[in-house]
C-alpha cells in the first residue's frame, strides 16, 4: 500500500534532475573556459552537488518502506 511513494519519487525526481541539468549547463556557459582549475572545480561541484538531495529522498523512501 505504500507504493505511492515510489510513484511520487519517480514523478518528482526526474523533472527536478532535468531542471538541475539544464541549470548547470546554462551556468557552465559562463564559467567554463576561464581556466583549467575553474573548469575542474565547476564540473566537480556540479557533478556532486545533487547527491545530498537525492540521498535525502532515498533515505525518506527507505525509512518509510522499512516500517
Amino acid at each position: 500500500m505504500r507504493r505511492w511513494r515510489h510513484l511520487l519519487v519517480a514523478i518528482l525526481v526526474v523533472p527536478v534532475l532535468t531542471g538541475y541539468i539544464i541549470l548547470a549547463t546554462t551556468f557552465s556557459e559562463f564559467i567554463v573556459g576561464k581556466s583549467l582549475f575553474v573548469d575542474f572545480i565547476f564540473y566537480l561541484l556540479a557533478g556532486l552537488i545533487w547527491i545530498p538531495g537525492a540521498a535525502v529522498v532515498i533515505r525518506w523512501l527507505a525509512d518509510k518502506e522499512a516500517k
